[in-house]
């Protein structure tokens, strides 16, 4: 019996199981197919959506430790299976005759986005936690109001509305003392993390600026942080959290570089946070808040040590 390996999981490209010569010389000649029997058949499928997952992690340019994210869901100490394509039937037993490398059939028809892999609970735990904090937060910001009344139909029929419109804030430290690991990671983040948390940047190292979430997709973050130096700068700073500002949550990353010792009655920092999250690269060695978030004077802090051993 011959069978295409099907996945509940992802979506598989198209390989067949073949046990014996039968079902090798029923197979239409040229379709990839892995010898193995039917017994074999789980493992089969964990090793291809493994190859499809880990693909599809390491195309998001992020530089997370993909593997240790996979081991978490079970995918570990999977053996390397061949493919066969075409020629003749060389036996039972994985591995005998033609390789074909799976790269040639995980193309891009089979890479997972990223919100797949969201679902899949494949991404970093505190990225998930993140997440998923925060767009309950979001949620909770929508509310039901039934009594609102429809001018167009004339009738009472209800309607949803934002309860507040309080953004969220990324701190991103892109400054020379920073991992290069956690720097590329979190600036092909950016975009994606001010998306979903609806959420300003500020990116700071030799400048400080703070882009506003409407701005966000029109930004180059990559660039902008490229350009804006090595070091750790307090006026822009201080410019920026004079100003008055009213944030939800505010998701900071950093070391313990920062723009200066906060002194009340000398430097103002107008910025209302209700809860902040800190990612120190510390990680497990600090309860330190990062640098550039000392400042702040948030109503609930909560203290992020299990990151940093994610970032390749």
């Amino acid at each position: 019996m011959i069978q295409k390996i099907t996945s509940k999981r992802v979506e598989l490209p198209v390989i067949y199981l073949v046990e014996n010569e039968e079902d090798f010389n029923t197979l239409p000649k040229g379709l990839p197919y892995i010898i193995g029997t039917e017994s074999e058949l789980p493992f089969i499928r964990t090793y291809l959506e493994f190859q499809v997952l880990f693909k599809s992690c390491s195309r998001t340019n992020l530089a997370i430790n993909w593997l240790s994210c996979l081991e978490r869901l079970g995918y570990k100490n999977l053996r390397q299976y061949s493919l066969q394509s075409g020629g003749t039937y060389t036996g039972s037993g994985i591995g005998k005759g033609s390789d074909i490398d799976i790269d040639t059939f995980v193309g891009d028809q089979y890479l997972v986005n990223f919100d797949r892999l969201a679902e899949l609970k494949v991404l970093p735990v505190w990225l998930d936690d993140l997440r998923a904090a925060v767009e309950t937060n979001i949620i909770q910001e929508v509310t039901f109001d039934p009594t609102a009344f429809n001018r167009q139909l004339g009738l009472n029929v209800g309607a949803a509305g934002v309860k507040s419109n309080k953004k969220n804030l990324l701190i991103l430290d892109v400054s020379g003392s920073m991992p290069r690991g956690v720097v590329k990671t979190i600036t092909n983040l950016a975009k994606l993390m001010s998306k979903r948390f609806y959420a300003d940047i500020m990116l700071t190292s030799g400048k400080t600026i703070l882009i506003d979430y409407d701005d966000v997709p029109k930004s180059d973050i990559i660039k902008l942080a490229i350009d804006s130096g090595n070091g750790n700068e307090g006026i822009m700073y201080r410019a920026i959290v004079k100003k008055s500002k009213e944030y939800g949550t505010v998701i900071s990353f950093g070391d313990d570089d920062n723009p200066g010792y906060y002194s009340e009655g000398k430097e103002e920092c107008n910025f209302k946070v209700d809860t902040l999250y800190s990612l120190h690269t510390n990680g497990n060695r600090t309860s330190n808040v990062t640098g550039y978030a000392k400042w702040l004077k948030p109503n609930k802090t909560h203290i992020v040590k299990d990151w940093i051993n994610t970032i390749a």
